[in-house]
């Protein structure tokens, strides 16, 4: 609860302050209308800027709002890249910090990484999935100055409707991580992929306590890597791999209750992978 109500409750209203701000304004449809074309090419339409842009404050609450594309073949991958490629706010905040000690160079190897894998695996789930995605009929309103009364209602209503979802994946999530911590469980999974992270991603043991941590809440891991001694090359390969990483298991919770248990497995299992194999690839490049 501490977590919760402390920090992804204020992320999550905050978020919608600034997209009722956009919306009230007139502007979101104008961005749904600018990234169109580009969002045509991996099986979505422009109105998925909106999960993608409320992705960067929680995944979960994203995750929600894919409900408002126009097919089912377009929530699987809006909801996909969301588990795969994108940061919430306080997993960002941190890696942020992070790189910023790495320099430019490894900045922008970081943006370009992550797009990329935004953009492969946007075109090959559009030619996996099967179906046909919506195309974007959108009114272009006038733009004008928000109103204060409608963007406080609005951001009242959409933050209860997460409270209401949210909250009881969230205790439930966190209570079966606790559990299998203290029956030893989350031990057996460190001793069984150290080898992984030690060998392919050449990186130190003591960062598959790291990757654990991300299970449960991304920014937990990413937070991890502040403490533990590491080259340049190594820290930038580990905050590749991490923002690749699994979906937090809220996310996974939330994805579930809106896709069904497989496609979240699907989804689970790929990011691990996908994580692991470019992660490693970029280790075996950069890290003697």
């Amino acid at each position: 609860p501490i977590v919760f109500f402390g920090l992804l409750l204020p992320l999550v209203v905050a978020f919608h302050i600034f997209m009722c701000i956009l919306e009230d304004s007139g502007y979101l449809p104008r961005i749904a209308t600018l990234v169109d074309k580009v969002f045509n090419k991996i099986g979505l339409n422009g109105r998925a800027i909106i999960p993608i842009i409320l992705g960067f404050g929680c995944v979960t609450m994203a995750t929600m709002t894919t409900r408002i594309l126009g097919s089912k073949k377009e929530r699987l991958i809006a909801t996909f890249l969301l588990g795969l490629t994108i940061p919430c706010s306080a997993q960002l905040g941190i890696v942020s910090g992070l790189i910023a000690k790495l320099g430019f160079y490894y900045l922008i190897s970081y943006v370009i990484i992550i797009g990329l894998i935004f953009g492969i695996a946007g075109k090959i789930l559009d030619n996996f999935i099967k179906g046909e995605s919506s195309t974007l009929f959108i009114d272009l309103p006038t733009l004008r100055i928000p109103m204060l009364s409608n963007i406080f209602k609005k951001t009242y209503y959409k933050s209860k409707s997460f409270l209401i979802e949210a909250m009881p994946i969230f205790i439930v999530a966190t209570l079966v991580l606790g559990l299998m911590d203290a029956f030893g469980i989350l031990k057996v999974v460190e001793n069984i992929f150290s080898p992984i992270v030690t060998g392919f991603l050449r990186l130190p043991k003591n960062i598959t306590e790291v990757f654990i941590l991300a299970i449960i809440r991304r920014d937990y891991g990413a937070a991890g890597l502040v403490t533990i001694p590491t080259t340049k090359n190594q820290m930038f390969v580990a905050l590749v791999t991490t923002t690749l990483f699994v979906p937090c298991i809220t996310s996974f919770a939330m994805m579930t209750k809106e896709n069904g248990i497989k496609y979240s497995l699907a989804i689970w299992l790929s990011s691990a992978a996908i994580a692991i194999l470019v992660g490693g690839l970029i280790a075996q490049v950069f890290i003697a």
